[in-house]
């Protein structure tokens, strides 16, 4: 009954960069063809700080944060652009794939990227300049509909322009989540390290309301830290009217088909 109910609906995808590093990726793409495939309007918004950190030690510059936000100065935004655009590329290279015999044959997927997502500065905070560090503005939602119309994928890296032509280091979840509110998504799927949440004894938590998502984030019990990230980002979107949001593992090889297509 799902293959029915999910045709022509919009899915906000989201991965880190860790993710594409992985073996385990090839995997996550075959399904992103298979929900291709069965019709659904697919936004895919990719992290990269695995190799941002790459391209900052090559070019020995030391790492900056401030409360685990990295601080974009001019030399660390070279690094954010350098690894956002090989990156997209490297995706946008497996997602053109069409191997005889393999899940991927005959698949044909186009993919669009571009300046969809409008960013500002978060400008400075505890006596902090965040430099080139942003936040998102607005979602050019016209432009990505377009594109989803035309039957292609659309890919976001975790990077906004401005107006004046400047480029900001943006992070994952506030493009994943702001893109999932300003498309009035069906769903924002989070690919994360961890189970998902999970309650006292470590089982999984398998459907939260709002009001106990927000319970969950507010008792003393110690999170991990990517649930302590993307748990908020759920219910923001959640209560911007996002119909449902999922956190998954991205180490279990078809979990979002699990996740999608089952009662599990």
């Amino acid at each position: 009954p799902y293959i029915n109910a999910h045709r022509g609906k919009t899915f906000v995808l989201m991965f880190g960069g860790e993710a594409v590093a992985h073996p385990n990726f090839a995997t996550i793409i075959h399904d992103i063809a298979l929900l291709n495939s069965l019709g659904v309007r697919l936004v895919l918004v990719h992290g990269a700080r695995p190799q941002i950190e790459a391209r900052c030690a090559l070019r020995q510059i030391t790492p900056q944060f401030h409360r685990d936000l990295r601080i974009t100065d001019a030399a660390a935004l070279e690094s954010v652009k350098d690894a956002a655009g090989s990156l997209r590329a490297q995706i946008e290279a497996l997602l053109s794939m069409g191997l005889a015999n393999s899940p991927m044959h005959g698949a044909q997927m186009r993919v669009a990227s571009g300046n969809f997502v409008i960013a500002r500065p978060i400008g400075i905070h505890d006596g902090v300049d965040f430099h080139n560090t942003g936040e998102v503005r607005r979602i050019d939602t016209e432009g990505i509909h377009r594109q989803l119309q035309q039957g292609s994928i659309v890919l976001l890296s975790a990077i906004g322009y401005s107006p004046t032509g400047e480029v900001f280091n943006v992070t994952l979840e506030d493009i994943a989540t702001a893109t999932a509110i300003a498309l009035d998504a069906d769903k924002l799927v989070f690919l994360m390290d961890t189970d998902g949440v999970q309650d006292k004894k470590g089982k999984p938590l398998k459907e939260l309301t709002i009001v106990q998502a927000q319970a969950v984030l507010s008792g003393k019990r110690k999170l991990p830290d990517d649930v302590g990230m993307f748990l908020p980002c759920a219910i923001r979107a959640c209560e911007a009217g996002v119909a449902r949001t999922h956190l998954i593992s991205r180490h279990t090889d078809g979990a979002v088909l699990q996740e999608l297509f089952s009662d599990e």
